[in-house]
């Protein structure tokens, strides 16, 4: 928790099954929720009243409401009733931020389920959501021997589910088990592939990540995933975008960096540009990459070490991107406390790993120096899709733009 005073904020708990939301008298009821608490589980605390997210608009992190939830039974608490009279609608919410949402996913994923032979144990168990995308945990009564339940996530567009289901049927070891995929819905539901990785503390679990990962690049089909939507950032392209940016004062300010760390991205452009010539001359192909390959966009489990999240992945980027961004997250001063990273040596045995896989072991100082390339990657990719975003808590936008620049500026720094 912050620290920070709770903040009051309106709940509009819809019903169940009909247009009507609770209210004490004419008002919206108001509940104060700590920043960074569930509203869910305000909710269920306070008025014991069990509920599926719909929306917070920012309640948890302190810009106000108000919340929007849906109520799974019709129990009106004390002092409250069912009223016909409706709140504002969220402006601009995506489907799973919507009244009714829960219940006819529910119904339609039941119908998929039996289709399979498979059935659901109660009710889902809400995992996040927000104007990206949603996901929820679903228990089975049926399913692969290895996996008791489920994860579905929902997007706005079809192109994840279909990138998950191309990567599924062409490396189907490199994955949880894929129980259905549906991109008319923007829709997917996986199996459970075990912990997530930046929990576990056997090293070989990591370096099998990241041979996996080579693997995905390596074998996966760059004009099939074209197909299914995946966007091509060969090196030279990223190059010229990372220059573009770092030329942008302007374009950096909007993401609120501080003066002293633009003058350093711009002061590093020569540094850059011979990274990227060294990138170049050593030869590595651009191939398909994961896109967001961090330790916790993987699991380990029954299967190994598996990839999951595929919403980033792209049909063509130097390998290095991918490697260079999973070890600046892995390596971050911040996460000294990984359960993996008090083994001696660790940084070598991660980078030889993929280096291995890639039959160019020699490499290693080049990647370590590739490190703020695979962030300035990120940084530009990042830029395209939230600069001018708009999403439907006002004033709030993603900031993995500003947090690959910032650790960027560190990396560069490190290499001097």
């Amino acid at each position: 928790m912050s620290g920070l005073p709770p903040l009051p904020c309106e709940v509009a708990v819809w019903h169940p099954g009909s247009r009507q939301v609770l209210r004490r008298g004419d008002a919206l009821p108001v509940l104060d929720f700590p920043q960074g608490s569930d509203p869910a589980g305000v909710v269920r605390a306070v008025w014991g009243l069990t509920v599926w997210p719909l929306h917070d608009l920012g309640a948890r992190f302190g810009l106000g409401g108000p919340v929007h939830l849906q109520a799974q039974s019709e129990l009106a608490p004390a002092g409250l009733a069912w009223s016909p009279v409706l709140p504002e609608p969220v402006p601009g919410a995506r489907p799973w931020q919507r009244p009714g949402w829960p219940a006819h996913t529910l119904a339609w994923l039941d119908t998929e389920l039996a289709a399979r032979g498979q059935g659901r144990r109660g009710p889902p168990t809400f995992v996040s959501m927000h104007d990206l995308n949603t996901v929820w945990e679903v228990s089975l009564h049926a399913g692969p021997a290895e996996a008791t339940s489920a994860f579905l996530k929902v997007s706005e567009t079809g192109r994840e589910a279909a990138v998950t289901a191309e990567v599924a049927r062409t490396l189907p070891t490199l994955v949880p088990p894929l129980l259905g995929a549906w991109p008319e819905r923007g829709a997917q539901l996986v199996a459970s592939g075990g912990q997530l990785l930046d929990g576990v503390a056997d090293l070989d679990a990591w370096t099998q990540a990241l041979t996996r990962l080579a693997d995905v690049q390596r074998r996966a089909d760059p004009t099939a995933l074209a197909a299914a939507g995946c966007p091509a950032w060969p090196l030279g392209r990223a190059g010229e975008a990372i220059l573009v940016l770092l030329d942008d004062a302007a374009a950096l300010r909007n993401w609120n960096l501080p003066e002293a760390e633009i003058a350093a991205l711009q002061a590093d452009r020569s540094q850059v540009r011979a990274l990227l010539r060294d990138l170049t001359a050593h030869g590595l192909p651009d191939r398909p990459s994961h896109g967001d390959a961090h330790p916790r966009n993987a699991l380990h489990g029954v299967r190994g070490s598996v990839w999951f999240d595929w919403s980033e992945a792209t049909c063509a980027a130097h390998p290095f991107m991918d490697a260079g961004w999973f070890l600046a997250f892995a390596l971050h001063p911040q996460r000294g406390g990984l359960p993996v990273r008090s083994r001696a040596g660790l940084e070598t045995e991660l980078a030889g790993a993929f280096l291995r896989a890639w039959d160019c072991p020699d490499a290693a100082p080049l990647l370590w120096r590739a490190l703020p390339l695979a962030l300035l990657h990120r940084a530009v990719v990042y830029d395209r899709q939230f600069r001018d975003w708009a999403g439907t808590v006002p004033g709030w936008r993603p900031q993995y733009t500003r947090f690959a620049l910032r650790q960027a500026v560190g990396e560069l720094t490190r290499l001097g």
